[in-house]
């Protein structure tokens, strides 16, 4: 998701002619809550943990596009004549003024994606009946009538999201904060 909406939200970003002709569809398929796409998944992908991660990448891309398309909308100008004048073409423009204006926002929208993905990945366990993973503990404790099972995985759930939080920050700390 990462990649697919880092990529996208590059090209919105920076191509906005390109961006208006495919908008209304993009904006579409955000619109479509990953859980409804989780059965057709199944069909093409089988019962196994590639329709999970389908319906992960489906549900979270959409969070990465806007947030990095967002940060790229706000280069200030005279940046970009720098780079021009500077002679970089297309490929070090991105490397060198792109890339570093987007980075913060990529950062903000994996960690936004990275909740959103738990979520999913937790509820498609639930829904196929996976042999493992937070959302077969829940919905076995649930079953069991064992409210004290259930807040363990509640306790795991939010750790996790915690943690996967933290370890983003700490790469945006490395890479963004240069103060």
């Amino acid at each position: 998701a990462t990649a697919l909406g880092g990529a996208l939200g590059a090209a919105r970003g920076l191509k906005r002619a390109l961006w208006r002709a495919v908008e209304p569809s993009v904006d579409f398929l955000r619109a479509i809550p990953p859980l409804l796409v989780f059965p057709v998944l199944l069909l093409g992908l089988g019962y196994g943990d590639s329709a999970r991660v389908a319906a992960v990448v489906f549900g979270t891309t959409g969070t990465v596009l806007i947030h990095v398309a967002q940060g790229l909308e706000h280069v200030p100008q005279e940046r970009v004549d720098i780079v021009r004048l500077s002679g970089k073409g297309a490929l070090g423009a991105l490397r060198v003024l792109y890339f570093w204006q987007a980075l913060p926002s990529l950062v903000t929208g994996v960690r936004t994606a990275l909740a959103q993905g738990l979520v999913i990945a937790t509820v498609t366990e639930m829904i196929v009946g996976a042999r493992s993973g937070l959302g077969v503990r829940a919905l076995e404790a649930q079953l069991a009538y064992r409210a004290d099972l259930l807040w363990v995985v509640i306790l795991l759930a939010g750790t996790a999201g915690f943690l996967l939080s933290g370890a983003a920050v700490a790469i945006e700390r490395r890479l963004v904060d240069w103060g």
